[in-house]
C-alpha cells in the first residue's frame, strides 16, 4: 500500500473505559472511522489494524477484540457519467463555478448506488446570504451553517465534482 497516492484516514472518535479516575480499567471500547479511496487499500488498512491492536496488547500480556464494520463503500465517480454530465453543469452554474477534485476522503452512503448501476457524486452549494463560500464552514464541522428559511438561502452556484 502507497500512502503516498492515495491518503487514509483513520479516526478515533471515542474511548470509553473505566468508572473511577483512581481505577485502572479492565477494558476498553474505542470507536472510529476508516476511510480509504479504494476496496484493495481499504481491506490491507482493516487488516494492519487488526494486527497492530492485537500486537500490542499481546505486549503487555493483555488481548484486543477488533471488530470493522464496512458501513459505506468507496464513492467512485464513473468517469463516462462525469463526461456526459458536465457539459449540463458548467451550463447551469457557470465554469468559473465548476472544480474538480481528485479525492476527498470523506465517507458517504451514496457509494450503494454506484454498487448498482454507473454514478455520479457532486457537491451544490447553498449558504446563508451574503456569506463568502470560500469561507464557510464544510459539511460535519462545528462551523456548517445552512438551515435558513428559503428567502434568505443563496444558491452558490458552485459544483465541486468529487
Amino acid at each position: 500500500m502507497d500512502l503516498t497516492t492515495a491518503p487514509v484516514v483513520i479516526t478515533v472518535g471515542t474511548i470509553n473505559s473505566g468508572v473511577r479516575s483512581n481505577i485502572i480499567p479492565e477494558t476498553a471500547d474505542m470507536t472510529g472511522t476508516i476511510r480509504t479511496l479504494d476496496s484493495k487499500m481499504q481491506k490491507e488498512v482493516h487488516e494492519r489494524i487488526k494486527h497492530t491492536v492485537k500486537t500490542i496488547a499481546a505486549s503487555s500480556g493483555a488481548t484486543a477484540d477488533v471488530t470493522i464494520d464496512t458501513k459505506t463503500l468507496v464513492t467512485f465517480n464513473d468517469p463516462n457519467l462525469v463526461k456526459k454530465t458536465l457539459p449540463a453543469l458548467i451550463k447551469a452554474a457557470g465554469a468559473e463555478n465548476v472544480s474538480e477534485s481528485t479525492w476527498v476522503t470523506g465517507a458517504e452512503d451514496f457509494s450503494f448506488f454506484g454498487e448498482k448501476a454507473p454514478s455520479f457524486f457532486f457537491n451544490l452549494g447553498a449558504l446563508p446570504k451574503g456569506t463568502d463560500p470560500s469561507k464557510a464552514g464544510p459539511h460535519h464541522t462545528p462551523d456548517f451553517y445552512f438551515n435558513q428559511p428559503k428567502k434568505v438561502l443563496q444558491v452558490t452556484k458552485k459544483v465541486v465534482l468529487l
